[in-house]
């Protein structure tokens, strides 16, 4: 079924109120139609009775009263409303046929007839004078006057309703048109937007309704402008990032594990060389054995390195906590000079794998940061389950369980309004991926805090 439009459904129901509106009129007009001719049929057989009484009885002194009541039966011809017959003595009083009459000596229509006219009233009054029986008349009342007046009304008011209901229907036709003429900017908005347009801007007019629509539609192409260009900047961000990886990588195989190639080989080809003689001399066998083993350690321990830097090892089969425990000792091998404190009250064990990886890489940058610029003696760390906070970048995570996650150090402090290099970037971006929130803040007091929050994925349970 095909849907009609605002602008029709709109002139349709406003056209039909009005319609309505007639006919209740029109309607309570014929009803009280009835009434009001029965009242004038009332009224109009009781002043012809009176008026027949009042001649009857001016006549009782008459010696010859004939003359005289012949010209009064003449003169009741003319009275109004009412239908007068002389019956003789013997003569029945039949009904006139005042409805037929009605309708053949007026203009009013048969059917409106029919509809508001009441039974007619009959009403016989003798003629006596002096004792003496003369006949009878018959009143019956007659309302094509009446009838006429009130069609007359009822006609003007029709006419006149329909054309003042055209005219307000004109009227509110182009009123309904200019009203929802901002549709079709809002129309074409939403049509660009659907196409992919970002760019799209909506002129705010007409009702305040649709210039609350105009706006909210400009902010949300604002707000998909902002993502855009947020999504290239992380593009490019993330390019830079694995670029800087790899260049990181790529350096410390060439200054690492390079020179770690060049001795083994060195050590290899000196025990070819000391093997193949006639007398071998055991003491540099055993020195280019430990050589080589030492330069093996070596690349051994760069290569772990550099597999903890790309994925920490142990994550999935030990969990975070222990992971944890393993970045903080080797920072603490490392320098000895910073104090590090790790607090897990709880079991973190049943972590997924990616919302385990983020944490890992918040503490590790974090610490990275505190070893490089932060300039502090001491640094917590302390990983909890609790509840994400309103400052989440997800409305609908708002009061979820989370992961909550705090490092602090009591060094400088990170500066009021830093620029965040691509470590804090990066790092921001994978916990907002989750729908998590974090900030970096100075501590209170001195130094830096670092708070992130990452929601839980429901389990299987809570979801049926």
């Amino acid at each position: 079924m095909r849907c009609l439009s605002l602008k029709t459904e709109l002139s349709w129901l406003i056209g039909t109120l009005m319609l309505l509106t007639l006919l209740i009129n029109l309607s309570i007009l014929i009803v009280h139609a009835g009434p009001r001719i029965r009242a004038e049929d009332d009224t109009s057989i009781h002043l012809a009775r009176e008026l027949v009484v009042t001649a009857i009885g001016s006549l009782q002194e008459t010696d010859d009263p004939l003359p005289a009541l012949n010209r009064f039966y003449e003169s009741l011809g003319k009275l109004r409303h009412v239908d007068v017959k002389v019956l003789s003595g013997n003569e029945e009083a039949a009904a006139l046929p005042v409805e037929a009459s009605s309708k053949s000596q007026s203009s009013v229509p048969g059917w409106f007839v029919d509809l508001v006219h009441a039974a007619p009233r009959k009403l016989i009054v003798p003629v006596v004078i002096r004792g003496v029986r003369y006949g009878r008349i018959a009143i019956v009342s007659n309302p094509v006057d009446e009838l006429e007046e009130i069609w007359s009304d009822v006609s003007w008011l029709a006419l006149v309703s329909l054309l003042v209901t055209s005219m307000i229907l004109g009227v509110v036709l182009l009123l309904v048109r200019k009203s929802l003429k901002p549709f079709e900017g809002l129309k074409r908005g939403l049509a660009d937007l659907e196409s992919g347009k970002s760019n799209v801007r909506i002129e705010q007019r007409g009702a305040a309704e649709f210039r609350a629509i105009s706006a909210a539609l400009n902010s949300l192409s604002e707000t998909l402008d902002r993502i855009k260009t947020e999504n290239r900047s992380l593009v490019d961000r993330l390019i830079r990032v694995q670029d800087n990886e790899r260049k990181e990588i790529a350096r410390d195989l060439h200054d690492e594990a390079g020179p770690c190639l060049f001795s083994i080989r060195a050590g290899v080809v000196a025990l070819s060389e000391l093997t193949n003689g006639p007398r071998p001399d055991f003491e540099k066998i055993r020195q280019n054995c430990a050589s080589v083993n030492r330069a093996s350690e070596v690349l051994q321990s760069l290569f772990r390195a550099l597999l903890g830097r790309l994925a920490p090892r142990g994550l999935s089969e030990f969990g975070l906590r222990e992971v944890l425990k393993g970045l903080i000792n080797s920072w603490q091998v490392s320098r000895s000079d910073v104090t590090l404190a790790l607090a897990c009250p709880h079991d973190l064990s049943t972590l997924d794998e990616l919302t385990a990886l983020t944490a890992f890489r918040v503490v590790q940058e974090s610490l990275t940061n505190i070893f490089r610029h932060a300039e502090a003696d001491s640094a917590q760390v302390r990983v909890e389950f609790g509840v994400l906070p309103s400052s989440s970048t997800e409305q609908d995570f708002e009061g979820a369980p989370a992961l909550l996650i705090e490092i602090e150090d009591n060094g400088v402090g990170i500066p009021d309004h830093p620029s965040l290099g691509l470590g804090l970037l990066g790092m921001k971006e994978r916990v907002q991926a989750l729908g998590g929130a974090i900030s970096i803040g100075r501590r209170a007091g001195c130094g830096t805090r670092v708070a992130a929050s990452l929601p839980l994925p429901k389990d299987e349970d809570d979801d049926e």
